[in-house]
C-alpha cells in the first residue's frame, strides 16, 4: 500500500491471506464506505470476503477511510478494486473516475428526522431556527434531509444550522443527550440501533427513498474478474454465509446492477461535487 493509501485509508480489517501458492496472488481490495464502526464492519463484511476469497482463490482484503471524504478520494485515485459505497458516491465514481456499477442490495434508503421522545416538537416547521445533527454532510440521508426541509420551507444556514457528528450512533446520541433538538439519521441505521436507544426518539419526518448502496470495478480490473466477482456477489445470498450476512446487515438481496442503475442519482452525485468543493481545505 502506498504513503497515500495509508494516508487516506484506515486499515482496519484484514482477512488473514492463504497459505501456499494463493499467498502469492495480488489480493483483490475492497473498500467499505465508513458507515459503520470499524469493528462492526469487520465481523459483517469478514462473512463476503471470506466467500470471495474462496470463490476467486486470490486473497481478499477489507479497507475503509476515516471520513466519508477521505473514502470518496481514496476511491477517485483508484486505491481499491472493488468499492461498496452509497448510490450517490456510486454515481461520482462512475462518472469521476471510471468505476463500473455490478451489484446493489434490493433494499433502499431514506432519511428519518428524529426527535428526542419527551420533546414538545412535532413537525418539521417547529425546526426552523434550531440546530440538527447529522452524520456527516456528505451522507445521502443528509443530502436528502436538505431537500425535504426545503420543501417544508426551511433553508440551510439560514433557517437552520447542522452539527456534523460523523456516525448515525452519534447524530442519535446528540439528541438523546440534548445536545440537538433534532437530527437526520439513516431508516437502516435507526433500525439497527437497540431499543433502549431507539425508544429515546420520535420520527417527525420521513424523505423520499433512493437506491441502496452500490458494489463497483475499478477500471483497471480485467473484464474476467469484473465478471467473476459479479457473479460471485449475485450468488452469494444463496449461501450459508450470505444468508447469515443479510440477516445481520438487513441490506436484502443482492441484486444485479449497471450504469442505467445509477441514472436518478445525478443530481445528488453534482451536489456531493458541489459540497467537497465547498468545503475543501
Amino acid at each position: 500500500m502506498n504513503p497515500t493509501r495509508r494516508q487516506l485509508c484506515a486499515l482496519i480489517l484484514c482477512c488473514s491471506l492463504p497459505l501456499g501458492a494463493r499467498a502469492a496472488t495480488t489480493p483483490l481490495v475492497i473498500g467499505l464506505f465508513p458507515n459503520l464502526s470499524p469493528r462492526r464492519q469487520f465481523h459483517l463484511y469478514q462473512l463476503l470476503a471470506d466467500y470471495l476469497q474462496q470463490q476467486l482463490e486470490r486473497p481478499v482484503q477489507l479497507y475503509t477511510a476515516k471520513t466519508p471524504r477521505a473514502f470518496v478520494e481514496a476511491t477517485q485515485h483508484g486505491d481499491f478494486d472493488i468499492v461498496l459505497t452509497p448510490p450517490h458516491l456510486a454515481w461520482l465514481a462512475e462518472h469521476e473516475a471510471g468505476y463500473r456499477p455490478l451489484a446493489t442490495y434490493a433494499s433502499t434508503i431514506r432519511g428519518l428526522l428524529a426527535v428526542a421522545a419527551s420533546s414538545g416538537l412535532h413537525t418539521t416547521a417547529e425546526l426552523k431556527g434550531r440546530n440538527i445533527a447529522i452524520p456527516d454532510s456528505l451522507a445521502i440521508v443528509t443530502i436528502l434531509g436538505v431537500a425535504y426541509l426545503q420543501q417544508a420551507g426551511l433553508h440551510r444556514d439560514i433557517d437552520y444550522r447542522f452539527l456534523n457528528r460523523g456516525s448515525h450512533g452519534n447524530a442519535a446520541l446528540a439528541v438523546i443527550n440534548g445536545e440537538a433538538p433534532a437530527a437526520i439519521l439513516g431508516a437502516l441505521s435507526f433500525g439497527q440501533f437497540p431499543e433502549t436507544m431507539r425508544s429515546k426518539l420520535r420520527i417527525i419526518g420521513t424523505t423520499p427513498e433512493v437506491k441502496s448502496f452500490f458494489f463497483m470495478a475499478n477500471p483497471r480490473l480485467p473484464p474476467t474478474t469484473v465478471r467473476a466477482v459479479q457473479d460471485a456477489l449475485l450468488a452469494f445470498g444463496a449461501t450459508p454465509q450470505g444468508h447469515l450476512f443479510l440477516n445481520l446487515s438487513h441490506f436484502g438481496r443482492i441484486l444485479p446492477a449497471d450504469s442505467h442503475s445509477l441514472a436518478e442519482m445525478a443530481p445528488y452525485g453534482a451536489e456531493t461535487l458541489r459540497l467537497m468543493k465547498e468545503s475543501r481545505p
